[in-house]
């Protein structure tokens, strides 16, 4: 935390409604605010300058010049900030596509493509929007797929509604759930004939075990910028890209075989 923000969050409680109101732009604008006078400032936001100079005062400033540098060196923070973050999203990008690199899609790209319905479940709410996309892309791709309420009872029902050759795609943070365990224990036991994924984080998980196939991602750390410390939050952005390179290649997949199965091997 720069010490500008430092300041403003020790006395974020003496300040005005409108000295608020100055500080939220001079952060969401603090490269352009550091290289305008104090003149020009009052008039883009509509205030005198001496409001200006007392907000400076009240956080524990000398004057204006010294939040013109405060400003200077809190843009600056950004940018190595948004540089590093830009870096780490680059570095996992780059991650999936190796992790792509190795994986033989054969068999499974064979299951997708005889299916007749394919059911997804996730264990959370950032885990159903990773759902929910998968959901879309493989709309796209022509499969019927039905989306599970979170509910373990949803689960269970699967058991009894799907068909010879369906496919459960369970999108899990962790992959420990003993609930979603004990679960997919029982419907290979039930209906061994539905065809399970996992999709799960790089640790180890005991549904990994459990299920035909699995698939993993990581998530990236970002740190929480509005609030004072280290406290972060997980990004799930390499899971969409995952995804995304998976539809893809299943999508080449398909117009290969096409264009073999359109080969006149007789004129050849």
């Amino acid at each position: 935390m720069t010490d500008l923000k430092r300041r403003v969050w020790e006395k974020s409680g003496e300040l005005s409604t409108s000295e608020k109101e100055i500080v939220r732009f001079l952060f969401s604008n603090s490269k352009l605010c550091s290289h305008l006078s104090l003149a020009k400032l009052a008039t883009k936001l509509y205030v005198s300058e001496s409001s200006i100079f007392r907000l400076c005062k009240k956080i524990g400033l000398s004057g204006y010049s010294e939040l013109r540098f405060e400003l200077s060196d809190l843009a600056h923070e950004r940018k190595i900030n948004t540089i590093d973050i830009a870096t780490e999203v680059e570095n996992a990008i780059q991650e999936v596509l190796n992790y792509c690199s190795t994986l033989d899609l054969e068999k499974v790209f064979l299951d997708i493509e005889h299916a007749n319905t394919i059911y997804l479940y996730s264990t959370g709410w950032s885990q159903e929007l990773i759902a929910r996309y998968l959901l879309h892309e493989l709309f796209m791709i022509g499969k019927k797929v039905v989306m599970l309420p979170s509910a373990i009872e949803e689960l269970k029902m699967v058991s009894k509604r799907a068909t010879e050759g369906d496919m459960l795609f369970i999108v899990s943070y962790s992959g420990d759930n003993v609930q979603i365990r004990d679960e997919i224990s029982k419907i290979q036991l039930i209906n061994n004939k539905i065809i399970t994924v996992s999709f799960t984080t790089l640790r180890p998980a005991k549904l990994v075990s459990l299920v035909d196939y699995s698939f993993f991602f990581r998530t990236l750390k970002l740190k929480k910028f509005w609030v004072e410390g280290d406290a972060t939050i997980d990004s799930f952005s390499p899971a969409y890209t995952f995804i995304d390179l998976l539809i893809a290649k299943y999508y080449q997949w398909e117009q290969s075989k096409g264009e073999l199965d359109n080969v006149d091997y007789d004129k050849e």
